[in-house]
């Protein structure tokens, strides 16, 4: 892949050459520091303004004038990455080559459009229109409550990240997402158009030229603002391990153990601590799986994965709750087999062999090619090979080393109210 920046000193364009795909790729994402207002605004900002405008009021509409232009598939994701918040617009498009040239403009004035050109009224967006998406944003919200694994994450993430920007999730701000007006989002929308770093990237076997062109023409509206601290979370260091036991009206029982790492390296971060994860438990013969479900049965599933920019890492595993105080016994029994270099040893080379088959796995995803070309405009982990080698090189007593850097910080018990024996 040929990779090159353009800096308009406004903005950033990361341009990735390749024939790998069909389609063209095109990703505008809005940096920002984090604050809860990105929470409570962008879930019902996003639905809004990718599935209808101020041409198309209707998603109908907006459907029958994508199908004269070949069906180009125009989508928002959002997430959060250490401090900063990011927010993304992407249009994907059959390459011109095989339909017809004019589509590179056509396409991105369906794009320009939507995003610049909302449904909006002389008090911000088109009330039935922002009423109607709220609403459905809200009844999804609320219906993870009604699942035990995903209520008991959302109490679990805000008592183990207080303090940091993981603790604000769309359940955790509900209250205040209910309280969003049509006034307000657009106040919020106007905003984000004018005080984000913006960088736009494009994937596929494009004219240069040609997208170039269109995204200065589509930037023309766009302020952009470069005001970004660290990426970096500060690392909370609590003394005490918190433990919260709740009891709710479901069949089965979850347990979340969180671990926070001190004094990681960027390093570590990058390339140990995967590795240790999965050895420990992301892997179906690793530490956590044989140890808790298979030699002593404590478990439906265990599981372990990681948070990067705290950096921390979540066990969670679905229980009986007579197994509660066993289960986290032989955790922590699990956890100190990392010390132990023959333990480890057993389970290394799958666990590179893992993260091997995963790195060859981004060539074939857009999402993830672009994903690591955007991060590394501020968290240079560097290329696929790049990554590659420094994994590769990663050693058995490194992991060791990293676990010394590991401490207990949260427990969160959500026992069910009807199990089975």
């Amino acid at each position: 892949m040929e990779h090159k920046v353009i800096d308009k000193k406004k903005y950033k364009i990361n341009l990735i050459k390749t024939d790998r795909f069909k389609s063209i790729s095109v990703r505008l994402t809005f940096i920002n520091n984090f604050n809860e207002d990105f929470v409570i605004n962008v879930p019902i900002l996003q639905k809004l303004l990718v599935t209808k405008s101020k041409k198309w009021n209707t998603n109908v509409k907006l459907v029958s004038e994508l199908e004269k232009l070949y069906l180009p598939n125009i989508s928002s994701s959002s997430n959060m990455y250490g401090n900063y918040f990011l927010i993304n617009f992407s249009l994907d498009f059959i390459n011109p080559k095989y339909t017809e040239y004019k589509m590179y403009e056509k396409s991105f004035n369906v794009f320009k459009e939507l995003i610049l050109n909302p449904l909006v009224d002389e008090d911000g967006f088109e009330k039935k229109a922002f009423e109607i998406d709220k609403k459905t944003i809200i009844s999804n919200i609320e219906r993870s409550s009604e699942n035990g694994v995903l209520l008991a994450e959302n109490i679990y993430d805000k008592n183990m990240f207080k303090g940091t920007t993981y603790e604000y999730t769309t359940f955790n701000l509900l209250d205040k997402i209910k309280k969003v007006t049509n006034k307000s989002l657009y106040k919020f929308y106007n905003k984000l158009l004018n005080n984000s770093k913006v960088v736009i990237t494009v994937l596929g076997d494009f004219d240069e030229d040609i997208i170039v062109k269109n995204i200065n023409n589509f930037m023309k509206k766009i302020n952009t603002k470069d005001n970004l601290v660290d990426f970096r979370l500060n690392e909370i260091k609590t003394e005490k391990v918190n433990i919260i036991k709740e009891k709710r009206d479901f069949f089965q029982s979850t347990l979340l153990m969180g671990y926070k790492f001190y004094n990681l390296t960027d390093y570590e971060r990058h390339y140990v601590l995967p590795i240790y994860n999965m050895i420990l438990g992301s892997m179906n013969n690793s530490i956590l799986f044989v140890n808790v479900r298979e030699k002593n049965s404590l478990c439906y599933s265990v599981i372990s994965y990681i948070h990067k920019m705290v950096p921390a890492l979540t066990i969670e595993c679905g229980i009986n709750s007579k197994n509660y105080n066993k289960t986290v016994s032989v955790i922590k029994e699990s956890i100190k087999l990392m010390n132990d270099e023959n333990e480890i040893s057993k389970l290394f080379l799958n666990a590179i062999n893992t993260i091997n088959i995963s790195l060859n796995d981004i060539y074939d995803n857009v999402n993830r090619i672009i994903d690591n070309y955007v991060y590394t405009l501020f968290d240079n982990p560097g290329t696929v090979e790049e990554k590659r080698e420094k994994f590769n090189n990663v050693t058995p007593k490194e992991i060791i080393t990293l676990n010394k850097k590991m401490k207990l910080n949260t427990i969160l018990f959500m026992e069910g109210a009807y199990e089975e024996d």
